[in-house]
């Protein structure tokens, strides 16, 4: 329809953000647009407590990997639809209040789950799907010109939430592995699902089916007791084996360029524990504004990507990443005896001794320079920069927590110290058999399988 033929010269009107007759449709007022985005911003804030109370406790590697990514990205979701509330004579005050009581049973429902299939059917079949038809409808219906802001936020949104959903879809089709495995989805998925229709949605409009019927919920309605040691999946072993010394490996400049090389690469690959280990401090930790969680959720984005740069890094020259011990003794340790503030400062405090240009990250840089692997040198280079922002983070949280540096470091060795001690205690898990050999032999062979060539000493 053309109510009148304008002239604009040729040129596309209102900035091309819409044509003048979509910008006539009269779409959503500002109390009913805040209430939907703060149902949104609710979502995401529980998937990301979701994914940080069942990040250490899922077994499966790249199940881990992909946790890892996602929490980060819900977290940023959360604070730009924050971000938006407030623009919309909003104070910044009760954001966190639960915007619907029945919302809020469907996410306690999600959280339980007790197989990691269950987990991904609820966040990757059930949550996240009905959030997109949430987010596509509401940019179907607002206005689009004088809701701009707003339809921006949640394109940028739905773009990441549309990648998430099929590597959700594929992991749960991969863990299906017999019958009742499918009957277990299915069933986990209807349940979810009968809860949710009672919700409404995420956007409260969504109407039940004719067959409706509400299942009995398994929360209790007390808060969620995550559990808080690491697991392995079966392709791992020997866990509790701590006899690989990367630090003294990489340091020592009588060793081949090569071996110190693969102690770095290796090294990253076993930071898969800092995710296991940011999870419980994350969910744990209550009270704190949004953008400590966003921190936090960067951060151990940041960890997890590290672990992979180890991955491939193995991949490269032709070593599983699971056929070595990668052990979880500083995470299990900490998890299990440590509050998430005494987990924070020594996460922070060692962050901080990677610092020194002579000895921390710089060093490491250098060391994977000084050899003929490319590619390290690349993740030594990105990690670096990652680790100074981290050390940023730790110092921008906890400092308040003390009187002064001085109070925050003694705090630090102190649970340092008594980690140590839990750390010899676990170690006993493992005959601590000496592999190092084994694996430099094995990926020395793999690089002249695959690269021909042969590394700097």
């Amino acid at each position: 329809m053309t109510r009148v033929n304008t002239n604009n010269l040729g040129l596309i009107p209102l900035a091309g953000v819409c044509s003048y007759e979509d910008a006539c449709k009269v779409g959503y007022d500002i109390d009913h647009n805040v209430d939907l985005l703060r149902r949104y911003l609710y979502s995401e804030s529980q998937l990301t407590k979701i994914y940080a109370a069942h990040i250490a406790n899922t077994p499966e590697w790249e199940v881990k990997g992909a946790f890892g990514l996602h929490i980060w990205l819900d977290a940023e979701h959360s604070a730009a639809l924050r971000k938006r509330v407030t623009e919309m004579r909003e104070p910044p005050l009760h954001l966190d209040k639960v915007p619907d009581d029945l919302l809020e049973a469907f996410f306690s429902e999600v959280i339980r789950a007790e197989t990691t299939l269950e987990l991904l059917v609820g966040i990757y079949r059930v949550a996240k799907p009905e959030l997109v038809r949430s987010l596509k409808k509401h940019l179907s219906e607002t206005n689009p010109l004088v809701d701009h802001p707003t339809c921006r936020a949640l394109k940028l949104i739905l773009v990441e939430e549309e990648e998430m959903i099929p590597w959700g879809e594929a992991a749960i089709q991969a863990l299906i592995l017999t019958d009742e495995d499918q009957q277990a989805a299915l069933k986990w998925q209807q349940h979810l699902e009968s809860i949710l229709y009672a919700a409404g949605g995420i956007s409260g409009d969504l109407a039940k089916p004719a067959d409706w019927q509400l299942t009995v919920p398994r929360s209790d309605g007390q808060p969620f007791e995550m559990k808080v040691e690491p697991r392995r999946d079966a392709r791992f072993s020997d866990s509790y084996n701590s006899t690989a010394n990367f630090d003294q490996y990489y340091f020592d400049e009588n060793r081949p360029a090569d071996e110190r090389t693969y102690a770095l690469l290796f090294k990253r690959l076993r930071e898969m524990d800092v995710p296991e280990w940011m999870g419980p401090i994350i969910y744990k930790t209550t009270g704190k504004p949004w953008e400590f969680y966003q921190d936090l959720s960067r951060q151990l984005w940041d960890e997890a990507r590290h672990s992979m740069m180890g991955e491939v890094g193995l991949y490269q020259d032709a070593v599983e990443f699971y056929m070595y011990p990668v052990e979880f003794l500083t995470t299990m340790a900490l998890n299990n005896t440590a509050t998430p503030l005494e987990a924070h400062l020594v996460l922070w405090y060692i962050e901080q001794g990677l610092m020194p240009k002579d000895t921390g990250k710089h060093f490491e840089w250098v060391v994977a320079k000084e050899s003929d692997n490319d590619l390290a040198k690349t993740f030594q280079d990105y990690d670096w920069a990652d680790e100074v922002l981290h050390a940023q983070i730790g110092r921008k949280w906890l400092v308040p927590e003390f009187k002064d540096m001085g109070e925050l470091k003694q705090q630090a060795e102190s649970v340092m110290n008594r980690n140590l001690a839990e750390k010899v205690r676990l170690s006993q898990r493992s005959e601590q058999k000496e592999w190092w050999p084994d694996f430099l032999a094995e990926i020395r062979a793999g690089r002249e399988r695959t690269r021909g060539g042969v590394t700097a000493s």
